[in-house]
């Protein structure tokens, strides 16, 4: 059986058969976006993708797919509670959502980034997505291309 994934917030290199940003061709020199391959998978060579912004309600189905990634994403929206409750909402039953993000205890590019609008700790990570899905796992990646101590949140419907 096949699985459809979303990849939100992908800039210039989507992980997802559909892959949703604001800018597609945006790269930063210090981003290494192939770094979270083997928490995720690879960059899909023609994805479908879509103009739309995460801070608004999501141009998808209920139920259109089966897994969501956020890779260094969530820390940079106005409105991530709502964007958790659609993911949740375009998600199948069983959908699961990575989040990889900043982890606020260590990591200096949070603190010093000012596109950086809302940080996390792993428990406050945990509490927060707990709030719209039911299986919530979190971990700290111990490499990391930044601070060695990324966060990495695994959740499920």
């Amino acid at each position: 059986m096949m699985t459809l994934t979303i990849d939100l917030g992908c800039g210039s290199y989507c992980r997802g058969d559909v892959g949703v940003d604001v800018n597609f061709k945006w790269k930063n020199p210090y981003h290494r976006p192939e770094f979270f391959d083997k928490l995720t998978h690879g960059k899909v060579k023609d994805p479908d993708l879509v103009l739309a912004d995460l801070n608004y309600p999501l141009p998808f189905r209920d139920k259109a797919f089966d897994r969501a990634f956020l890779v260094h994403v969530i820390e940079h929206l106005y409105r991530p509670y709502e964007l958790l409750k659609e993911i949740h909402r375009i998600l199948k039953d069983n959908g699961e959502l990575i989040i990889i993000c900043p982890n606020a205890k260590v990591s200096f590019a949070d603190w010093n980034d000012d596109t950086h609008l809302i940080s996390f700790t792993e428990p406050t990570l945990k509490r927060f997505v707990s709030l719209v899905f039911r299986h919530v796992e979190v971990k700290v990646l111990e490499e990391s291309p930044y601070c060695r101590q990324d966060l990495y949140c695994k959740a499920r419907k």
